[in-house]
């Protein structure tokens, strides 16, 4: 055997013999549950996901969730990624199939608190004992609905401003009703976090309201939340509010003018979720699929592709991000989950009423 290819033997080897301790230290960690749920799915033999490209790494995270997935339980599970409708458009859709008794396009739903609380009352999603499968990850208020939907990631709300064009450093939502500011800036066409904003526990609905007229005579445009190249260029200095802070949205390339600014007028957390579809296609693989996203490894492979992950859990690096941000501002984040969701309906509203102001500016 020649000597490159004796060593490069050799190397391998070596790699797959330290590997060996490993893999049993993570076969032993795996529970019996989890063990028989991956059986399961390993049958079933596929995952179906349909959702935006953005959420969990789009095609790029479907690829590295499938090869994760089957090393760590040794399954054969192929993961086919379609991008999808938006989350409220996908949610509709479900139920529409559920109703008439077909199968889901996806065996995970992924959407935010808002669409989640919504959705409740059609019970659409599996329920699981996620303590079981994942034991010791399951703190309180990451499952909610008895079960049947899981927080992935949490979303801590603000503004994307041009760190470069921008008049000043802002530090409040009110900033943006500056002169320095008419016409040089952005909101979404869906009024992105105003349901949060007009909240009675928040700004309430009449100040949220108030706030958006204003703001609807300073903004020159409406753009999504994952547009974040066209702050970058200059074309709108800054989109009030985003959706979350989140790296992925901000599109950020290392040194472009752009940077996320949490208002000290509007502090909160906001969470999306996952869910698996009473008529997926795959139940059992859409179940492990959820419970991986729970697992460190799960919550490590969304932060790489989605630039946050879940703060209630220890190792989280949006934990230390919610921790800097509770000591700077001298408060606590109001956590709103679907569960709080569920009882905003002066917020939901308003926040119905701000579409319309929005998307008629002055």
């Amino acid at each position: 055997m020649p000597h490159a290819r004796q060593s490069a033997f050799v190397v391998s080897l070596l790699l797959a013999l330290l590997a060996m301790p490993l893999q049993a230290a993570l076969a032993e960690d795996i529970s019996p549950e989890m063990k028989k749920l991956a059986a399961a799915a390993d049958k079933e033999g596929a995952l179906s996901l349909m959702f935006g490209e953005g959420a969990l790494g789009g095609s790029e995270g479907a690829k590295l969730f499938e090869q994760r997935i089957n090393a760590t339980y040794g399954t054969r599970i192929r993961i086919v990624f379609t991008p999808g409708p938006s989350m409220p458009a996908m949610g509709s859709q479900i139920a529409m199939l559920a109703n008439a008794r077909q199968a889901a396009p996806t065996d995970i739903y992924v959407g935010w608190s808002r669409h989640l609380a919504g959705l409740a009352r059609y019970r659409l999603f599996l329920s699981a004992d996620w303590d079981k499968l994942v034991p010791g990850r399951i703190a309180p208020g990451i499952a909610e609905q008895d079960g049947r939907i899981l927080k992935v990631v949490t979303s801590v709300p603000g503004v994307f401003y041009n760190t470069r064009l921008s008049p000043y450093v802002p530090t409040k939502m009110a900033d943006f009703l500056k002169a320095e500011w008419k016409g040089k800036i952005a909101s979404t066409p869906y009024a992105a976090n105003f349901d949060v904003l007009a909240a009675n526990d928040v700004w309430g609905p009449e100040k949220a309201i108030d706030y958006a007229r204003k703001l609807s005579g300073q903004i020159a445009g409406l753009m999504r939340c994952d547009e974040g190249a066209r702050i970058i260029s200059g074309e709108f200095l800054a989109l009030v509010p985003n959706c979350s802070g989140r790296l992925a949205e901000i599109g950020a390339i290392a040194g472009a003018p752009i940077a996320n600014m949490v208002p000290r007028d509007f502090t909160v957390a906001n969470y999306s979720y996952v869910a698996v579809p009473r008529n997926a296609p795959h139940p059992n693989a859409g179940t492990l699929f959820a419970a991986f996203a729970l697992t460190a490894e799960g919550q490590d492979i969304i932060w790489r592709t989605w630039g946050s992950d879940l703060d209630l859990f220890p190792e989280s690096r949006a934990r230390r991000h919610v921790v800097e941000l509770e000591t700077t501002h001298g408060i606590t984040l109001k956590r709103t989950d679907a569960t709080w969701q569920a009882s905003n309906e002066a917020g939901n509203k308003a926040w119905a009423e701000i579409q319309k102001i929005l998307s008629k500016m002055n």
